[in-house]
């Protein structure tokens, strides 16, 4: 999904571009995605901000809110493509497009600070002055779950989907099958500051580099994405491994298995 890096750089873009404009209509090419009736949905946009893993278009009474998941996106002004989901034509003849190729998104129209399935509180905000190592410590503890699932966890931290996730663990130099109750004091505080570079670093570095609204940038990772390629720490090549319907990409030589549990590829084993 667009993780908190992404959203970061999108929601401020499309609150500059859209407020103030009107959506005069709407229409659906993908309905799977929404969880409201697209005719409804009519308002002027008063402001764009980001709930969670979602995004917020405020209009008075009404809220529009996109959770994008795990492909969706937006554009403003672009031509009908095939992953077109929900189009809003806006009253001064812009439309507001939200893309989606695996129709995983969900639209909903509803009252502002409405429960949202899938969309609880908002856990610790990872870049926020509160997130300091002992907050870190006090989440963890007592968590039988593998690091990884904590890491995404929404509940427990703002911030990271898959991909991050990933990345944080690498920096760390922790097996992403590491039981979070198991990780040591020296561990969390190597966790912690993996989160805050990685999470801050890629925010930088995104918005530095301004690429277009639908635009997911990734090239710049360490280990997601890149398996069989070389560490760019050690030169081991990166694997796989299956977490709780997930995928996890690791190095093995730098995240070893602390717990010895001899934990298999699955994407490798299946071949």
């Amino acid at each position: 999904m667009p993780e908190r890096p992404d959203l970061d750089y999108v929601v401020p873009r499309l609150r500059e571009a859209l407020a103030g404009a009107e959506i005069a209509g709407a229409r659906a090419r993908k309905p799977v995605v929404l969880r409201c009736a697209i005719d409804e949905v009519r308002g002027r946009i008063e402001g764009v901000s980001r709930r969670s893993a979602a995004v917020v278009f405020h209009c008075g009474a009404r809220d529009l809110v996109v959770i994008p998941m795990l492909a969706g996106r937006f554009e403003i002004d672009g031509r009908d493509s095939a992953d077109l989901a929900v189009a809003f034509t806006l009253a001064d003849g812009r439309v507001l497009q939200y893309r989606d190729d695996v129709q995983m998104g969900k639209l909903w129209w509803t009252a502002p600070g409405a429960a949202i399935p899938g969309l609880g509180e908002g856990g610790i905000d990872v870049l926020g002055a509160a997130f300091a190592v002992e907050a870190l410590s006090r989440l963890a503890r007592g968590r039988r779950e593998q690091v990884k699932v904590f890491l995404m966890d929404k509940t427990a931290l703002d911030g990271m989907g898959n991909a991050y996730a990933d990345e944080v663990l690498w920096a760390a130099k922790l097996h992403p099958k590491r039981t979070t109750a198991r990780l040591s004091p020296a561990e969390i505080a190597a966790l912690h500051a993996a989160i805050v570079e990685v999470v801050g670093g890629a925010t930088a570095t995104i918005a530095a580099r301004r690429p277009a609204l639908p635009e997911k940038l990734r090239d710049f990772l360490h280990v997601r994405g890149k398996k069989g390629d070389p560490c760019d720490r050690c030169g081991q090549a990166i694997r796989t491994v299956g977490i709780h319907g997930h995928d996890a990409y690791y190095c093995p030589a730098c995240q070893p298995d602390a717990e010895g549990r001899g934990f298999v590829d699955w994407r490798r084993a299946s071949k």
